[in-house]
Order: C-alpha cells, then sequence, then structure tokens
C-alpha cells in the first residue's frame, strides 16, 4: 500500500465487473494470498456447473467473489468485518458482544451487496 493510499478513507480500487478476469485482477492487488483459493473455487464452480447443467454454481462464484472484493477494497471496512468475525467466532465472547459483531457483519455484507448490485 502507499503513502497516498494509507491517507484517505476511499476504496484502494474500485468496483470491478462481476466477471472471473476482473474479480482476479481485484483479489491480486488487494488480496493476494487469496488468489489460490479464488482459482481453485473458480475450477470447482466451473466443474460443478457443468455437472448439474446450471449457471447457479458460477453465479454464486461470482457474487462471492465481488462480495469479498467490496468488502477488502476498503481497509477500515475490511478491519472492521475481520474483527467482528474474530468476536462472532469467540467462544468466550459475551451475548452482547456476539450480538454486535453479527450486527456490524450483517451491516458490511448488505453495504458490499448493495454496490456489487444485489
Amino acid at each position: 500500500m502507499t503513502a497516498e493510499q494509507l491517507e484517505h478513507d476511499g476504496p484502494l480500487i474500485p468496483q470491478p465487473a462481476m466477471t472471473r478476469e476482473a474479480l482476479r485482477e481485484a483479489v491480486r492487488r488487494i488480496a493476494l494470498p487469496q488468489l489460490a483459493v479464488l482459482d481453485r473455487e473458480c475450477a470447482e464452480a466451473f466443474d460443478r456447473a457443468v455437472q448439474t447443467r446450471s449457471t447457479n454454481p458460477l453465479r454464486f462464484f461470482l457474487t462471492k467473489w465481488a462480495t469479498f472484493v467490496a468488502i477488502e477494497r476498503h481497509p477500515e471496512r475490511a478491519a472492521a468485518m475481520h474483527s467482528a468475525e474474530r468476536v462472532s467466532g469467540d467462544p468466550d465472547s459475551t451475548d452482547q458482544q456476539f450480538r454486535a459483531a453479527m450486527d456490524t457483519i450483517n451491516r458490511i455484507l448488505a453495504e458490499a451487496q448493495r454496490e456489487i448490485g444485489l
């Protein structure tokens, strides 16, 4: 990340089109360690689509990764999501902490899905 990117609250990249290549390039730029996961899930979605003769696996794949990019391209949003995921998965979290974390996760997912047109 450059110093310029650290000085503003905007997204690191624009939201890409919901295509395999556009999402792959976005993941390469903002979450490189996840690129192998994206590639594996893409191949699995393609195989399931062929086996079931349905495009639904491909649609699910694109929606999942477009949502991931919509979250991760905003560093503050991504940090809040990861923090909320840790709290929600912590067995020592109180009910109040758990509910607050789930509210945060739901809010962030809703924001991301609006950005991708869902």
